[in-house]
C-alpha cells in the first residue's frame, strides 16, 4: 500500500473537532458500517432494488464525507443517483468501482489510526 492514504486526515480531523478519540470512532464506525453497505448494495443490485441500493449508497456517501474520501465519496454519490434514476447497468458499473474504492478505504484504516 502507498504511503498515501486514500482519505483526508486533515479532513477527518476537521470534522471531528480535533479529537483524537472521535476521530478512532468515526474510522471504527466506518469499518462496521461499509462492510453493513456494501453487502446490501451487492445483494439489491442482484435482485433489482435499486431504491435500497440509493439509500445505501446514501449512507456510505456520508461517513465518505466526513472521512474526506475524495474518491470514495463521489462514487457513493454516482451510485445514488443511479440507483434514483433506475440505471441497473450504470448502477453496476459504479458499484464495481465503489466496492474496490471502498476496500482501499478499509486497508488504509490501520495506517490511518497509526497518525492520529
Amino acid at each position: 500500500m502507498s504511503s498515501e492514504l486514500p482519505f483526508s486526515m486533515e479532513t477527518l480531523m476537521e470534522q471531528c473537532g480535533g479529537s483524537k478519540i472521535v476521530v478512532e470512532s468515526v474510522l471504527d464506525e466506518f469499518l462496521k458500517q461499509v462492510s453493513v453497505d456494501t453487502a446490501e448494495m451487492e445483494t439489491c443490485l442482484a435482485s433489482g432494488d435499486l431504491l435500497t441500493v440509493s439509500k445505501a449508497s446514501h449512507r456510505l456517501k456520508g461517513t465518505a464525507g466526513v472521512l474526506g474520501a475524495s474518491k470514495l465519496h463521489p462514487l457513493c454519490a454516482a451510485l445514488e443517483l443511479a440507483g434514483k434514476q433506475g440505471n441497473a447497468a450504470d448502477a453496476a458499473q459504479i458499484y464495481n468501482e465503489l466496492k474496490v474504492e471502498a476496500q482501499r478505504c478499509v486497508e488504509a484504516v490501520p495506517a490511518a489510526k497509526e497518525k492520529i
